[in-house]
């Protein structure tokens, strides 16, 4: 009882301050931002607030790490549900080695992208993907 007292108290100072509780883990683009005109080969970079993104150990993973993934991009996809295997094919990139960013040639048209973390075992987590729609000019 005492301790609930404690975080209402301070929930409503922080509030009363101007300063907020920490959200949860979330990825996002850093650009393209969503709505935007781009030209091809199109600047993705992808970012995360809350979660570690780390490369993949090398060989043989059986085990994942707590709190730990990486980035997975697709285009003209759908998030996938929580705990499924990210496919190792079109339309999805795997950036394994915990790389953020890459140059990705699109034609011209408008497009879906997709931005999902997988664990070591890439299988997706719970709340951890995004998706923007940008328009390819060239």
């Amino acid at each position: 009882m005492m301790r609930t007292a404690i975080l209402a108290a301070t929930a409503l100072t922080c509030a009363a301050c101007g300063q907020s509780a920490p959200a949860g883990p979330r990825v996002f683009f850093v650009s393209p931002a969503d709505g935007a005109s781009v030209q091809s080969p199109v600047h993705l970079e992808f970012g995360a607030e809350n979660f570690q993104i780390a490369a993949v150990p090398p060989g043989t993973v059986t085990e994942t790490r707590p709190a730990l993934g990486h980035h997975h991009v697709a285009i003209d996809a759908d998030c996938l549900p929580t705990g499924t295997a990210i496919p190792r094919a079109a339309p999805w990139v795997h950036f394994g080695d915990g790389k953020n960013v890459i140059e990705m040639q699109l034609p011209p048209g408008k497009h879906r992208l997709t931005l999902q973390v997988g664990d070591d075992l890439h299988r997706t987590i719970e709340g951890l993907c995004s998706t923007i729609t940008v328009n390819v000019t060239q």
